[in-house]
């Protein structure tokens, strides 16, 4: 793993550096400050690691152009792809004839052969993969059709690639290399999809993805778990599949797609349960989506043993740790 940051350097030198940092991180660059904004009061971060024979890098910046051109792809000749999951912010992204504003949850790619230019207006963040050009283009229908073109974060397969793409941040860098190979694939592979892919690279793709799908879903359950209709229904709406398809995802897996959400909902609420001071019983069981008090503490006695007002006393006791444990496949 690779960390550079301009709070190293001193305030005079932080921009010069931070073209220095793009041109090591990613590929040949020219970022641009307009003249309103003061390279004194710059301020980035990049933090890459590899997976397989790509590069996941998390940047954070502010206001400025970047952009690829001509003098530097005769600099710096090499064939990426680049993946851009917009985090925070937003950013006009160009290449070829095509402009799109990427927004947060969005993601668009650029191809580094040839001229491309991101303009961000404000503070931003993003989380950008390095993916050799061949492994994108190969699969694309229409590869010159693909590039700076946005792609919906909040819907369908879009979805999918930006929650799969966050999903890789949690992954251990010690994983092995044939993990490592298959997630780099299925991530290439997502892209792809949500761009356009030819039939021919849909169907040899098509385990990978699924097991990204399913990751992916698992990611967005993970962060909604307050919301009280968060089910079956609304998974299958948000991420435009039927009930069917989403069912065949979790039919391999430890927990069904509602058990999973139960299971996440319960240990969360265990968790709120042994904090000092907790807001109460009920109140704990609103947040986590448990809409009746009665059932509730029917389904934390089943998983845990004892009624949520009984658990809470194992704070004082310290007695709880083995009744957290997650059941298989609930993970943290």
């Amino acid at each position: 793993m690779k960390l550079w940051s301009t709070q190293s350097c001193a305030q005079n030198e932080r921009f010069s550096y931070w073209r220095e940092v793009l041109c090591e991180a990613f590929v040949s660059l020219n970022p641009v400050l307009e003249e309103k904004q003061r390279a004194i009061d710059f301020v980035g971060e990049v933090n890459s690691r590899p997976l397989s024979t790509t590069a996941q890098t998390r940047v954070f910046s502010r206001a400025q152009h970047i952009e690829r051109r001509g003098e530097e792809i005769r600099r710096n000749p090499v064939e990426y792809c680049f993946a851009n999951f917009q985090l925070e912010g937003s950013c006009v992204v160009r290449q070829d004839s095509q402009e799109s504003l990427v927004l947060p949850g969005d993601f668009s790619i650029v191809d580094s052969t040839r001229p491309y230019f991101l303009d961000y207006q404000g503070d931003w963040q993003v989380l950008s993969f390095r993916i050799p050009r061949e492994q994108v283009i190969s699969r694309l229908a229409s590869p010159y059709k693909a590039t700076a073109r946005r792609v919906d974060g909040n819907t369908g397969m879009g979805l999918v690639a930006s929650r799969f793409a966050r999903s890789l941040e949690q992954v251990e860098l010690d994983m092995g290399s044939g993990i490592s190979d298959g997630l780099s694939a299925a991530l290439n592979s997502i892209i792809a999809i949500a761009l356009g892919a030819t039939l021919e690279a849909q169907e040899r793709d098509r385990l990978p993805v699924r097991e990204a799908f399913r990751m992916a879903v698992e990611t967005y359950i993970r962060d909604h778990l307050e919301e009280p209709h968060l089910g079956p229904d609304m998974l299958a709406l948000r991420f435009k599949v039927s009930r069917r398809t989403l069912y065949g995802l979790f039919e391999d897996a430890p927990l069904s797609v509602s058990g999973l959400i139960r299971e996440l909902r319960l240990q969360r609420s265990a968790r709120d349960l042994l904090s000092p001071g907790h807001a109460g019983v009920l109140a704990i069981a609103l947040r986590w989506g448990f809409s009746d008090a009665s059932h509730f503490s029917r389904l934390f006695k089943r998983r845990f043993g004892v009624c949520p007002r009984e658990f809470s006393d194992y704070a004082l006791k310290g007695d709880y740790d083995a009744r957290l444990s997650p059941l298989p496949g609930a993970g943290p």
